[in-house]
């Protein structure tokens, strides 16, 4: 998995095929130092995620929009709390957020309001 760069329309199946992922509420991607693009066809292809989990990646990507868990590690995009709260301001159904081994975040302001 080391050299992935790209999650593409290949990863859902033929567009004749059932949706694929309709039951997946967790979903891991591991090592994958090289993923740069992830594309998403916009059709609902996770509808109940609510779990994932990108670790040793170092672009986490965008249209995330139907989670409520996120856990981020080692992932060195994201050492900067800018970047962070960029990726995480349209995201706002989150309820976990972990954040781990990204070791130049030293803070992180408040995104949310209640």
């Amino acid at each position: 998995m080391h050299g992935i760069t790209e999650v593409t329309q290949e990863f859902y199946g033929s567009s004749s095929s059932k949706k694929p992922f309709n039951s997946l509420v967790e979903l891991r991607f591991e090592d994958m130092p090289e993923w740069k693009q992830w594309y998403v066809l916009g059709s609902g292809e996770f509808p109940i995620l609510e779990y994932l989990s990108i670790e040793k990646c170092r672009k986490l990507p965008e249209n995330l929009c139907s989670l409520t868990e996120l856990r981020i590690s080692e992932t060195p995009l994201f050492d900067e709390a800018q970047m962070l709260r960029s990726q995480l301001e349209g995201m706002k159904q989150i309820v976990k957020l972990e954040i781990c081994d990204c070791n130049s975040l030293t803070s992180l302001a408040l995104i949310y309001r209640f």
